[in-house]
């Protein structure tokens, strides 16, 4: 078994360091002796982190008998660190990982655009992406060519994009991500995530540190904190390693519907919970129906709970609240059979399987009470019902919940923020831009002025590889005709065969006279937008309006047309 051990030394010189380095050393050394453990000196680095060359020293040290020289850089869980803590070499070597696995995929012929995407997510960009929250302030400049290339390789090995089209441009159309938002969504979640740990977890007490504004040594977390500044993460749930401990029953939770039946002995409740997301506020509500034994008349109670505003909560922390509200009223019950409904299906399925999730303090106090219940011989079952059945008791606690979000509605008590909401605040308030840079696409900013969007992804995905091959070249207007190979040196002219005009996209789809007899079922399409290029490639014009989503039967015939003519097939 090997151990890797990391230890740090900090001063104002290197010089400075010398005699806490040689003490960690002797200190191992002496470990070694004491467990039989083994150090080799080979494999030992020492590197000294400083932005000015003159305090760093190239003195050599000592170990077992070798002579250990301070290296430029190393590597520390699979970072490359160099002494200024610039990342050259990490990022390099993250780019060329990520290329590797981009050619790769690119190889994979015959994948669809969706299966292509799904692979390029799952298998290129996590080898770029790894420990990016430690990299990302430095990747700027010339650091940010060599990611671009993986970009524009996932995109060809997505929708066949040529490696010509700008990056931007190329993302676009295969519907990825950014490098800058996948390197932001990360550092974003790890600062989220800081704020709900433990308060005796050091990470959670040096937040304050990390948001200083400091003219050297600043946090690699510093550019996330200062963005974040406004959003008030002091007060986020705190999240534990787990909720339960590993040898502790989970509740069994039934999928299906409530069951009417009652036991012999003792009586049957009914608690049937819900939340509501307005006006700006979440709530609950729910009723209590029991049914005590003997066959009385049951009795029905309800209950309603403003939770908190809507930046702070959401319907499924409401709905945990409301299970956590409805069972810590249950007192003095014995031997019933208690039946919790709720229609929120992800709440149920957080119940039977705990984990260390955004809502655990309401876990934690519905297992309590479940706990409580359950030494005084009552039986609890909880059951999801689709909100597709009509359940009159699921009705009732949805009006109750209703009337906790009035608008006059003040929440009953100051509660912790939830990690999923903030998360989702946060991101949407670092996120990238959502239009092209005015430098590039001009041809794809008149084919489609929707640009980046959602919609890329109706277009290509129920298309083969080729069918989406061809739609790229006609829309970034990077395609095997003459108006573009001209332009790179790869046709003498950069007219049309026809003789009549330069060969573009909008030429060969509706003017070309060779092509004639294939352009029927194009025609047919559509009588009032007929030359117009955006219509034919899924494409939005200024002239459409908000409503508006791609006829893809067009763009379905205007494939076909281009497949059939063969004029944009490699050679």
């Amino acid at each position: 078994m090997q151990y890797y051990i990391c230890a740090w030394v900090t001063g104002p010189t290197a010089q400075s360091n010398r005699e806490g380095i040689d003490a960690i050393i002797n200190e191992a050394l002496e470990w070694e002796r004491r467990s039989g453990a083994t150090f080799e000196a080979e494999k030992t680095a020492i590197i000294h982190f400083t932005p000015k060359a003159y305090k760093s020293e190239q003195e050599p040290f000592t170990i077992k008998g070798q002579t250990v020289e301070p290296k430029d850089h190393v590597k520390i869980l699979g970072v490359i660190m160099d002494t200024r803590l610039k990342y050259k070499e990490h990022i390099a070597r993250a780019a060329a990982k990520g290329l590797e696995a981009a050619m790769e995929l690119k190889r994979l012929r015959g994948l669809s655009p969706a299966t292509a995407r799904q692979l390029f997510t799952s298998t290129v960009a996590p080898v770029v992406d790894y420990a990016s929250n430690v990299w990302m302030h430095a990747f700027k400049d010339k650091a940010i060519g060599p990611i671009n290339r993986v970009q524009r390789v996932g995109a060809q090995a997505i929708v066949g994009t040529f490696l010509t089209v700008a990056t931007s441009v190329a993302e676009a159309e295969a519907h990825i991500a950014t490098a800058q938002c996948r390197f932001w969504r990360r550092a974003v979640k790890i600062w989220t995530d800081i704020h709900t740990l433990p308060e005796t977890n050091p990470l959670r007490r040096n937040t304050a540190r990390i948001r200083k504004f400091r003219r050297f040594h600043r946090s690699p977390l510093y550019q996330v904190a200062d963005v974040l500044k406004d959003i008030e993460m002091e007060t986020l749930e705190t999240i534990n390693p787990f909720t339960l401990a590993p040898w502790e029953e989970r509740m069994q939770t039934e999928i299906r519907g409530a069951s009417e039946t009652q036991t012999e002995a003792g009586g049957s409740m009914q608690i049937a919970v819900s939340s509501s997301a307005r006006n700006e506020l979440v709530g609950f509500g729910g009723v209590f129906q029991k049914q005590p034994p003997r066959y009385k008349k049951p009795r029905v109670k309800t209950f309603s709970v403003t939770l908190g505003v809507r930046l702070e909560q959401n319907p499924y922390s409401g709905e945990l609240a409301a299970m956590a509200h409805a069972l810590s009223k249950l007192y003095g019950l014995k031997r019933y059979r208690i039946t919790l409904l709720t229609s929120n299906k992800a709440a149920a399925l957080t119940l039977r399987n705990p984990r260390q999730q955004s809502g655990q303090e309401h876990v934690c106090q519905i297992y309590k009470s479940i706990k409580r219940l359950r030494r005084n011989g009552n039986q609890i079952t909880i059951c999801w019902i689709p909100t597709s059945e009509d359940n009159k008791l699921l009705g009732l606690a949805k009006e109750q919940a209703r009337a906790a979000t009035r608008e006059d509605a003040t929440p009953y008590t100051e509660l912790p923020r939830m990690k999923s909401t903030t998360l989702n605040i946060a991101r949407s308030q670092v996120g990238t831009s959502k239009a092209l840079p005015e430098t590039v696409g001009k041809h794809s900013k008149r084919v489609d002025a929707a640009l980046p969007g959602k919609h890329t992804r109706q277009l290509y995905d129920r298309l083969s590889w080729k069918e989406a091959s061809v739609l790229a070249q006609l829309r970034t207007g990077m395609a095997r005709l003459n108006g573009y190979l001209y332009r790179i040196n790869a046709a003498q002219t950069d007219q049309c065969a026809c003789g009549q005009a330069r060969e573009t996209v909008e030429h060969f789809l509706f003017r070309c006279r060779k092509w004639t007899t294939y352009r029927t079922e194009m025609l047919q399409c559509t009588n009032t937008h007929r030359g117009n290029m955006s219509f034919f490639l899924g494409g939005k014009s200024p002239s459409d309006d908000q409503n508006w989503t791609p006829n893809l039967q067009a763009v379905r015939a205007s494939i076909r047309f281009a497949i059939a003519t063969g004029r944009l097939d490699a050679a």
